[in-house]
């Protein structure tokens, strides 16, 4: 978004961001000011923004939490729409499926997966009858698992509690296919032909590495060509 002029704005489908860094009363009003300019910028462009679906979160070097508990606080997180609409503070908030917290943790996002991919499998195992490995794998990679692994590169979590949560799932799925009840985790992985979902993560996030290095190597051997 290039017509405002503190913060940087983001537009993919018809999600829209602003992000600036507050470092005092000024900042919240240049802040303002750019959420007024993109709710015109929709309503001339026929887009009208849902204000009451607007969403901020607050990012504080304060790891504490005391300026939380200081009078003015809420002048400088809170900002209003032109229709009298409050933006409150979100503690998380849903960004492109992808939940992020304002203490910069991503138990919050681990917990909506797991529960998500624990519905599905609960699902898909109520909805078949038959336990065969190919059907079992099947669903599994393409229900539960894909929801395990959406965007992970990004929220890749370093904490124990975390992977194991993640991990559990698989292990629970995995034991329910026939003939592999008796044998432990590993020993069904190893039966089944699949990796660890940690192990997967990190796969992916090596290869994105990659791409990411590969794309900047093109487009520097391309600046000569232009």
């Amino acid at each position: 978004l290039h017509f405002i002029n503190f913060s940087k704005g983001f537009s993919f489908a018809d999600d829209t961001k602003l992000i600036g860094e507050i470092r005092g009363e000024q900042s919240v009003q240049l802040l303002q000011e750019d959420l007024n300019t993109v709710i015109g910028w929709s309503h001339a462009n026929n887009m009208e923004l849902h204000e009451k679906k607007f969403e901020v979160v607050s990012y504080s070097l304060n790891a504490s939490g005391s300026l939380r508990q200081l009078p003015f606080y809420s002048l400088t997180v809170e900002y209003h729409t032109p229709k009298g609409h409050t933006i409150i503070p979100q503690k998380v908030v849903r960004d492109l499926g992808v939940y992020i917290s304002n203490d910069r943790s991503w138990s919050p996002h681990i917990e909506k997966t797991v529960q998500g991919a624990y519905v599905m499998a609960a699902w898909a195992l109520s909805a078949f009858r038959d336990r065969s490995e190919v059907l079992m794998l099947t669903l599994y990679k393409s229900l539960v698992r894909s929801k395990l692994e959406y965007c992970c590169p990004v929220w890749n979590p370093s904490k124990l509690g975390d992977v194991r949560k993640l991990e559990d799932v698989q292990r629970s799925f995995t034991k329910k296919i026939t003939g592999c009840k008796e044998l432990s985790y590993y020993e069904r992985l190893k039966k089944l032909r699949l990796l660890s979902l940690q192990r997967r993560r990190e796969r992916y996030c090596i290869i994105h590495v990659w791409k990411k290095e590969k794309s900047t190597d093109c487009d520097s051997a391309l600046i000569p060509l232009l």
